[in-house]
């Protein structure tokens, strides 16, 4: 059995092998991406028409006006506009957004290629992301914007040693979605975690975030002139102030359901990432997954959305891929590959306020007969 496992493994770098000999990694990667968003179309249903929220991201990327004419998400204007500058208004809005969902995969896999020991692991950390609720709940909800989102946090990411182009995506992703603010206390513990001159740091951190917050508040103090906006500070700070715990308690019971959707049975890869970090001596990286944790979950103070809220805490994934490959611990390759491909044939599905539903799929309903 161990051998055939480790066959298994091999044929994912001879895959990845092959792809890059005749296209090269760039457009290697580029495939994998399209390629993982095509089978995540196939896990969950394609959706086709704006729904909800999706329908102002649609109105705004159609009419970039309607900023001036009341629209909800209009203090969210980055994605809506760029996909009305490249043409693809209105219902068009949803390629932008699934091309988005391949970029990210294919960002995951070219970073992971060049830092990974195994052509192998670039693909599997595309597919644990493929077929997650990071790509699957665009493919589903394609008119939303939140992957935009991942693509600026996982570029954060990868580039938290290169300040100026960290704070700069940090300050772009929040005219996407003003969650992002919220991985700020976690990315600034990475980096203070590591840091020699604490101090200086902190002040660099200060004027980093301090600048991208300001121009959120100054693009939502704008936008809020222009008109009424549905989701102004009054949305959530009157309710707030009668009961600090209104959106909270919407949400408490099905909160574990939200967090379990986003990557199911494969969060288990988070947690042997943690225990491998904690057997070499290394608690940094625990604690920092926790706080990851920690705030993300603090969102749904403000918010009921819980499953799109907890997939933000996607980075996870990507520290542990990235201390399990680099260290080989726990036999991870021996059952990571077949953990992945379990989550891509189990049911999704998502959960908000006191709501769970079935995500629909022609694939899955083949497997479990639903």
């Amino acid at each position: 059995m161990r051998s055939y496992r480790l066959t298994v493994y091999a044929q994912l770098d001879r895959i990845a092998t092959a792809l890059e000999r005749p296209l090269g990694p760039r457009f290697a990667a580029a495939l994998v991406g399209l390629l993982g968003l095509g089978i995540a179309c196939l896990v969950v249903r394609l959706g086709t028409e704006p729904v909800e929220l999706g329908r102002f991201y649609a109105w705004l990327s159609l009419d970039p006006a309607s900023i001036r004419k009341g629209n909800p998400v209009s203090f969210r204007p980055l994605t809506p506009l760029l996909s009305y500058a490249i043409g693809l208004r209105g219902v068009n809005l949803m390629f932008t957004n699934l091309l988005l969902a391949a970029a990210f995969l294919a960002a995951v896999y070219g970073w992971f290629r060049r830092h990974a020991p195994r052509p192998g692991d670039a693909l599997l950390a595309s597919a644990a992301f493929a077929f997650s609720l990071v790509t699957l709940a665009t493919v589903y909800s394609p008119h939303y914007c939140d992957s935009t989102t991942y693509l600026v946090a996982f570029g954060m990411w990868c580039l938290r040693e290169r300040r100026l182009a960290f704070y700069g995506l940090f300050a772009l992703g929040v005219l996407n979605h003003e969650s992002l603010v919220f991985l700020a206390p976690w990315f600034a513990f990475l980096e203070l975690s590591s840091s020699r001159a604490r101090l200086r740091t902190l002040a660099t951190q200060a004027v980093g975030y301090g600048v991208g917050i300001a121009l959120l508040l100054g693009v939502r103090a704008w936008i809020g002139r222009q008109g009424p906006v549905a989701f102004g500070l009054d949305y959530y700070l009157v309710p707030l102030s009668e009961d600090p715990l209104h959106f909270f308690r919407q949400s408490a019971r099905f909160q574990w359901a939200g967090f379990f959707s986003v990557f199911g049975a494969a969060w288990a890869i988070p947690v042997a990432g943690a225990v491998s970090m904690w057997r070499r001596g290394e608690r940094r990286g625990p604690a920092g997954l926790v706080l990851l944790g920690l705030v993300t979950w603090s969102q749904l103070l403000l918010a009921t959305d819980t499953s799109r809220l907890f997939t933000l805490s996607f980075l996870a994934m990507a520290v542990a891929l990235d201390e399990l490959f680099r260290h080989g611990q726990l036999g991870f390759r021996s059952w990571g590959p077949w953990l992945v491909g379990l989550q891509a044939l189990a049911p999704h599905f998502q959960a908000a306020g006191k709501h769970v539903w079935l995500m629909d799929s022609l694939w899955t309903s083949q497997v479990w007969g639903q």
